[in-house]
């Protein structure tokens, strides 16, 4: 056993979260010494953080912001037309 898993399960990881749970291991799970890492030779050092390198957040077009608002209001426009427990009891 290990990492608090059953015998026999497996859990499933993306690799950048992989990265950053191996660095944690190799820090003793202090995110701090994570942090803190000297050992720049490591090929996981630039993935320590469990994101990409040089990665910048993304702004969303007014394209997107529109689909994104209609795609919610048809969500909450379902929501609430949808049966109850209430509406079947009799």
């Amino acid at each position: 056993m290990s990492c608090g898993t059953k015998e026999g399960e497996v859990h499933l990881y993306t690799p950048i979260k992989a990265i950053r749970r191996k660095c944690l291991d190799c820090c003793c799970g202090s995110s701090m010494e994570v942090g803190l890492c000297p050992v720049h030779c490591c090929s996981l050092h630039p993935y320590r953080f469990g994101k990409r390198p040089g990665t910048e957040k993304r702004e969303m077009t007014p394209a997107r912001k529109e689909a994104l608002r209609k795609a919610t209001a048809g969500l909450l426009k379902r929501r609430i037309s949808a049966p109850t427990s209430q509406d079947y009891e009799e």
